[in-house]
């Protein structure tokens, strides 16, 4: 380090200060002296870099699966809006048919699940139908 005269504009201009600069050179040594001679802190650093790098990469995917499922609930949430509005614009026999085909829809989703379920217990997809007793 040098010192270096710097005048300062004062009320007489006799007044000098005086600051530290550093040379250019011994700022590449102290660099230099600082890293380690040898090669293991640069692949450690390399391996860190890369583990940052692959959290940033699941956190950028993470990011885009939770920006697609909130477009999809609000995709959602326009055709329960829009079927609202469509039913509240119908007149009160179109309501009760539209309420009788509902029902047929869930009576026949319920024979449906009926006789799957039967399959399912024939074909032991469950597991075994029977209980052991506990020893």
């Amino acid at each position: 380090m040098k010192k270096v005269k710097k005048s300062i504009k004062r009320a007489s201009p006799s007044d000098e200060e005086y600051t530290l600069e550093e040379d250019p050179i011994e700022l590449e040594l102290g660099k230099m002296e600082r890293g380690s001679s040898s090669g293991e802190s640069d692949e450690e650093g390399q391996r860190d870099q890369k583990q940052v790098d692959s959290n940033i990469d699941e956190m950028d995917e993470q990011n885009d699966e939770e920006q697609e499922a909130a477009r999809e609930q609000d995709a959602e949430r326009q055709n329960d809006l829009r079927k609202m509005y469509e039913l509240s614009l119908l007149p009160p026999a179109a309501i009760a048919a539209q309420i009788q085909q509902l029902e047929k829809e869930i009576y026949e989703l319920s024979q449906w699940e009926a006789r799957e379920l039967v399959r399912s217990k024939h074909l032991r997809i469950f597991g075994n139908c029977r209980r052991r007793a506990n020893k």
